[in-house]
């Protein structure tokens, strides 16, 4: 019997579909947990910075007031064309009391879109396939 080297690659986009959709959930879910056991604040973009000297996509760098009223500033580490804030613009984040300088923008779900929309894909494309491509598997692997 021959290699199921095809059936081992649609094998393997569901392992990453998954894994990008694992992904995407704990992203979500760290979210969610800083909203609900984090503080709320208000903070103002200072400016926006670019993630690599060569790249457009600009981030935005907010500066925000904890509890104690030290004030600190957050580097979003999330980039978009075109920019999705204005420098000035008020903005509404969450912050770790234990932590301040963990902190996450209200609603901002970029990464939990693009981990899950790429791992929906892998896990579409090997889905049509995934019941033939086990049984090929198993019976290279056990029944030779």
């Amino acid at each position: 019997m021959k290699f199921p080297a095809g059936d081992l690659f649609i094998f393997a986009f569901f392992l990453i579909g998954t894994l990008f959709v694992g992904i995407a959930y704990y992203i979500y879910h760290s979210h969610q947990q800083l909203v609900k056991n984090g503080i709320m604040t208000k903070g103002v973009v200072i400016s926006m910075h670019r993630m690599n000297p060569h790249e457009y996509p600009v981030a935005p760098s907010i500066r925000y007031r904890i509890q104690d009223g030290r004030e600190l500033v957050f580097h979003s580490s999330e980039g978009r064309n075109p920019p999705a804030y204005q420098i000035g613009e008020e903005v509404t984040l969450y912050y770790d009391p234990k932590n301040p300088e963990h902190v996450e923008l209200d609603g901002d779900y970029l990464m939990v879109y693009v981990m899950g929309g790429i791992g929906s894909v892998f896990l579409l494309l090997s889905i049509w396939e995934i019941g033939s491509s086990t049984v090929a598997i198993w019976k290279w692997a056990f029944m030779r």
